[in-house]
This record gives C-alpha cells, sequence and structure tokens, in this order.
C-alpha cells in the first residue's frame, strides 16, 4: 500500500459550516497536559476555543502544578475550560485524569505545546471512527512547523497491518496527537505512572494490543507540535533505556523477553560507540532499568505467544528508538 500524504486538501483543511454544525455529532473532549508551559498553553487553548471546526466539545487542562502562571491565565482568559489540578508533577500519567472527567464519547489528547493541524480535523476524525467502529483509537502524523521535521514520518513501514481505508493498524500512540474512543480507553490501566516521560505512549499501545484492540495511525490527519525548550533535552537516552527495559518485562513472556532484552542491550551499546556523549547516560538508564525490572516481570497477563508473533515488523520499530 503506497502512502500519499496530503492533508493540505480543501476536505481535510475547512468545511462550509452546514456539514461541520451537525447537532447529531456526537460530543467530544479535548483534553492538554500542561506543565510550566503558560505561552504555549495560551496558543494551544487559542486554536482549540477558535479555530475548531465541530459543534459538541469541551476541553479539560490537567495540570502538572504549575508555577508559571498558567492556571491563572485559564481561569482569566477561557473560563470555559475545565482545569484538574494534579498538585506536583506526575509526567505523562497525569494524563489518565482526563479519562474519568470527559464526558465525550471520544477523547484526543493533546499537550501543550500541539493543537490540531487543521480547523476540520477533530470532525473529519470524529466522522472517520464513526465510520469504522473497529477503531479504538487513532493516531495522527506529528508535525513540527517551525523545524519542517515529520516525526512520524515512515512509521507506517512498522505497521502490523495496512488497510486502505482504515489506515495503518500499529503500536502507535502518538502522546500529543491521538482520539481514543472513550469506552475502549477505561479498559486497559492507562499511562503507567513509572513512565515519567519517553516510551510511555508505546508501552499504552501494548495494553490496548494486549486485550485485542485496535490503533491505527492516520497519516492523512496532522497534529502541529511546537516543541517547546523549556524541558530538558538530555533526559531521552535515560529514559528510553529505562522504559524499554521495563516495558519489554512487563509485557512479554520470560521466554521471549530474554532475547529482546539482550537486543536492547546490544542496540544500546551501539548507540554509545556511535554517539560518544550519550554513554552516561543510556549506562545509567541501563543500570536503573534492570535493577528496577522486577515489578515489571510480576505483571499480569503478558502476551500471549500468538501476540509476540503477531507484533511482527514492531520489533524493528521497537530497536530503532536508541
Amino acid at each position: 500500500m503506497k502512502f500519499k500524504w496530503n492533508p493540505w486538501t480543501r476536505e481535510q483543511w475547512s468545511v462550509p459550516e452546514k456539514e461541520w454544525n451537525d447537532p447529531a455529532l456526537p460530543l467530544v473532549t479535548l483534553g492538554v497536559l500542561n506543565y510550566n508551559r503558560c505561552t504555549e498553553l495560551r496558543q494551544t487553548l487559542d486554536v482549540l476555543t477558535r479555530a475548531v471546526q465541530y459543534p459538541n466539545y469541551e476541553i479539560i487542562v490537567v495540570d502538572n502544578g504549575s508555577t508559571d502562571g498558567s492556571l491563572e491565565m485559564i481561569r482569566s482568559e477561557y473560563p470555559q475550560v475545565r482545569i484538574h489540578e494534579v498538585g506536583e508533577n506526575a509526567g505523562v500519567s497525569a494524563r489518565n485524569f482526563m479519562t474519568p472527567m470527559a464526558r465525550g464519547k471520544y477523547l484526543f489528547h493533546f499537550d501543550d505545546d500541539t493543537c490540531p493541524g487543521t480547523p476540520a480535523m477533530v470532525l473529519r476524525i470524529i466522522q472517520h471512527m464513526e465510520k469504522y467502529p473497529d477503531i479504538d483509537a487513532l493516531s495522527t502524523a506529528y508535525y513540527r512547523p517551525l523545524t519542517g521535521l515529520m516525526e512520524t514520518e515512515g512509521w507506517e513501514i512498522y505497521s502490523l497491518n495496512k488497510m486502505e481505508e482504515l489506515g495503518f493498524e500499529g503500536i502507535f500512540v502518538v502522546e500529543g496527537g491521538v482520539c481514543f474512543r472513550l469506552d475502549s480507553l477505561k479498559k486497559v490501566d492507562g499511562y503507567d505512572p513509572s513512565f515519567l516521560v519517553y516510551s510511555e505512549g508505546m508501552e499504552l499501545g501494548l495494553q490496548f494490543f494486549g486485550k485485542g484492540m485496535q490503533i491505527f495511525l492516520c497519516p492523512w490527519f496532522l497534529t502541529l507540535h511546537f516543541v517547546s525548550t523549556t524541558r530538558q533535552s538530555g533526559l531521552r537516552a535515560y529514559a528510553n533505556s529505562r522504559h524499554l527495559i521495563w516495558m519489554i518485562a512487563k509485557h512479554w513472556p520470560l521466554i521471549p523477553a530474554a532475547p529482546l532484552l539482550t537486543l536492547l542491550l546490544l542496540r544500546r551499546i551501539l548507540s554509545m560507540i556511535m554517539h560518544t556523549r550519550t554513554w552516561q547516560r543510556n549506562t545509567r538508564g541501563l543500570i536503573d532499568g534492570f535493577q528496577g525490572i522486577k515489578p515489571f516481570g510480576d505483571y499480569k497477563p503478558k502476551l500471549t505467544w500468538s501476540q509476540t508473533v503477531k507484533l511482527g515488523r514492531f520489533y524493528l520499530f521497537l530497536f530503532r528508538w536508541a
């Protein structure tokens, strides 16, 4: 299946009001996770409150204990937005608070520095998921407009199944650009709080897969990622080394987990040789990962043998994160 990406067509960009203002469309929830990004959050909320062509939606902001005036800004400028204050930085697992709060049939997850790529995106995704009820979650293309980088470029190569109309089935949860069928999301545990940041979407995708639910990457829908500079970039090598160890131990039975962990260790060693500045962070992540592996090894249920075989090309995707 050859895919031609073009989200800038008239149908994907904007639609007449008589189409998008249909009262029969279901209520949807647009959830935003924020932590000390007041400026970026204002930009995201501007888009969500003013530029979304959809008749029936609510907005929730889950705040991870911000101290930069984010909460005051929301209450002053966007009084229609519902807020949940976590009170501390719980990382990505704070998104789990959106699930019981959401009143919509569908729940979108955005970050404080992401937003729909076109006014019609929410509408088109809901129309797509209403047409195909077997889709439990839908991930979009993820694009950095300030640098021109398509973060999800080529991901379809690692899909488990390719369907002309539905998209690319796989373990693809684009954390800041994904729509869940709320009833499906309630069937899994949600984001694991041990995964403070990085690899959390992949782990959540495995929860869906383990329960026989389907996630599709649909690159013709677009999320914009403005990539705030207020985060420490050096955490990625450490976190991915640690979290991939935990993820494999959590979901795979012991026999297939052992060679996967060995391959991961070899891949990280190769990464440290190729990128010598990351060796300390990678090494620390590997050590902490193996030291903390026991609770994840004890997790039940594991993937079945047939599921481990079905994952197929996902294993290549797993080890591309170096």
